[in-house]
């Protein structure tokens, strides 16, 4: 009896272990205006909630904990949660987000550290950047899908397409000289995520048909 009581107790350690880890599902960055936006998407072994985040910037090295207190008696949850990181310096950048537990529900403690993930970023400086976004231009906007752009010295590799929910709906990787076709999709207001050999844009344009 003795035996399969600390068998028991084992197991019940183990599920209580896993029960009150936070992992990371889904890491990534986009350059923006002033710095970069890491977007951290993490599920829960049992009841949680974000609490609180911190960074340090050593160099081209970015340090995000990301903190979230824990309830054993409280369901599983999902977060999606975006992290503005400001940065002065043009490059690219290594990102590591450290996910950090909470016993506090009122200030991080640090009772522990469940997951560690990498990923990487490219930023230009503000004043690169908004330089960037004068010289792209789509037009005509609202249009039937077909578009022509200006690119200045930029060089696209990729464009993604959303629509108002934020919902992917195209991408386009063999990009035409001067002109992309979006003509097949609905009437309405569609976000272009540009990734170019410089950092990433985003442009608005209205399909009208």
């Amino acid at each position: 009896m003795k035996k399969i009581i600390i068998i028991l107790c084992f197991f019940v350690s183990i599920l209580n272990s896993f029960g009150q880890n936070v992992l990371i599902t889904d890491l990534s960055s986009t350059a923006v205006s002033g710095g970069i936006n890491v977007n951290v998407k993490a599920v829960s072994g049992t009841g949680s909630g974000y609490l609180s985040n911190t960074y340090t910037v050593n160099g081209n090295v970015i340090d995000l904990s990301v903190c979230y207190w824990f309830d054993n008696n409280l369901p599983i949850l999902y977060f999606d949660n975006d992290f503005f990181i400001p940065l002065t310096t043009s490059g690219n950048y290594t990102v590591n987000v450290h996910i950090v537990l909470s016993s506090s529900q009122v200030t991080c403690d640090n009772y522990a550290i469940t997951d560690n993930q990498t990923t990487s970023a490219s930023y230009l400086s503000t004043t690169n950047f908004e330089n960037s976004k004068i010289q792209f231009l789509f037009f005509p906007n609202p249009s039937n899908g077909k578009l022509e752009y200006k690119i200045g010295n930029l060089m696209i590799n990729q464009i993604t397409v959303f629509d108002n929910v934020g919902s992917l709906v195209k991408t386009i990787n063999n990009i035409s000289k001067n002109n992309i076709d979006l003509s097949e999709l609905n009437d309405g207001v569609y976000i272009l995520k540009i990734q170019t050999d410089s950092g990433i844009l985003n442009d608005r344009v209205i399909i009208r048909k």
